[in-house]
């Protein structure tokens, strides 16, 4: 090609690029371009999947994104209403989030939610995804409660607590001493008893739980339903067909305890197996003591099993729980000097506060010693 064809053919080159430019300057008097697209679709949660259970305390959560967002916002909260959040993370740059560091805790049930962002835009929430977290197996047992509602100047209670003597022993009495709980309250009947006086407003609080007590001694209570009067046989024979059967609620205890302060913390953890959900139900964490040498005017010299204090509140603490769920409850306290920490116990079980066929269920129930 001559020098002449050439600079003809730039100079024509060079009037189409100007051309351009001119045009595209003409479509564009205003300040440059911005994204102003809303965010208008929502992420889907994907893991940890709805009502599941997962093994760890820091899950991965991960979700599909959506297309406009440049960032998500990640919720966790310990109620689906998001007024208990736990974790408040912004500026997420892809579609899954690394629990590591955070403060979720064993046996809790948590809800998760995420929405995307853009420099002018965010998304509405996600739905709300639930999970529990359950580092170990909770199971349920046959073991059963055995309320004993007595007095120390009852002359009828003695043939009654020597029997329950002899289940504390492990005597064989039941197919399955071990699993008979044992919780000894003492009444008003007679005036004086200085188990009563000890702790009248917690023993009060399981008298009401059980009209008649007050009046009434011997009295007890198989797993909140009266045992009918005192018969070793037919105390019996309730008692086996009870400790046949498993419990539809698994309670577990860790127990920290410091013999020099006096001071403890109890970790429960109630997994409810089976069942529907209830609106009425309560734990107590109940303080007893045994070996308690006294010269009573009933004849009796030694006190087992001997209901001294609740941590919980008299009436119990409210608790909310669906089958497949563990709930997890940390509680402090202290042993009165009164008491002797080395044969000293805690027991706890969850209870239905509505009388149904004049039974307030027990649900189930488990004990640790302190010491």
């Amino acid at each position: 090609m001559s020098l002449k064809k050439f600079s003809s053919s730039l100079i024509f080159l060079s009037l189409i690029i100007f051309s351009g430019l001119l045009f595209q300057s003409c479509e564009s008097n205003d300040s440059p371009t911005t994204n102003n697209t809303p965010a208008s679709t929502v992420p889907v949660p994907q893991s940890p999947e709805n009502n599941s259970t997962v093994s760890t305390l820091t899950p991965l959560f991960n979700w599909a994104g959506v297309n406009v967002a440049e960032t998500y916002k990640l919720q966790v909260s310990e109620n689906n209403t998001f007024t208990s959040i736990v974790l408040d993370v912004d500026g997420i740059t892809s579609t899954f989030f690394s629990s590591v560091g955070s403060s979720l805790q064993d046996s809790t049930t948590y809800y998760w939610r995420v929405k995307g962002l853009n420099t002018s835009d965010t998304t509405d929430w996600s739905i709300v995804y639930g999970f529990a977290i359950s580092l170990e197996s909770i199971n349920p047992t046959t073991k059963v409660l055995v309320e004993l509602f007595t007095n120390t100047s009852c002359i009828p209670c003695v043939e009654a607590n020597q029997y329950l003597d002899g289940i504390n022993s492990n005597l064989g009495v039941t197919i399955n001493d071990p699993n008979v709980l044992i919780l000894r309250v003492h009444t008003t009947l007679y005036a004086g008893d200085p188990f009563y006086l000890y702790n009248t407003a917690d023993n009060n609080a399981r008298m009401i739980v059980y009209p008649g007590t007050p009046t009434s001694n011997p009295r007890g209570y198989l797993l909140g339903a009266f045992m009918n009067n005192y018969s070793s046989s037919a105390w019996t024979n309730v008692l086996n067909q009870k400790l046949s059967e498993t419990r539809s609620f698994a309670v577990n205890l860790t127990n920290v305890y410091d013999s020099v302060s006096r001071n403890g913390n109890i970790t429960v953890k109630i997994k409810q197996v089976s069942g529907p959900t209830y609106n009425d139900l309560v734990y107590h964490i109940a303080l007893s003591e045994s070996e308690i040498q006294y010269n009573a005017p009933n004849g009796e010299t030694e006190f087992e099993n001997t209901f001294r204090d609740l941590v919980t509140p008299p009436s119990g603490q409210p608790m909310n729980i669906a089958t497949g769920q563990t709930n997890s409850y940390d509680h402090t306290y202290t042993v009165d000097s009164a008491i002797d920490q080395d044969h000293a116990y805690i027991t706890v079980f969850a209870q239905r506060t509505t009388a149904v066929s004049g039974i307030r269920e027990v649900m189930g129930a488990e004990r640790v010693k302190i010491k």
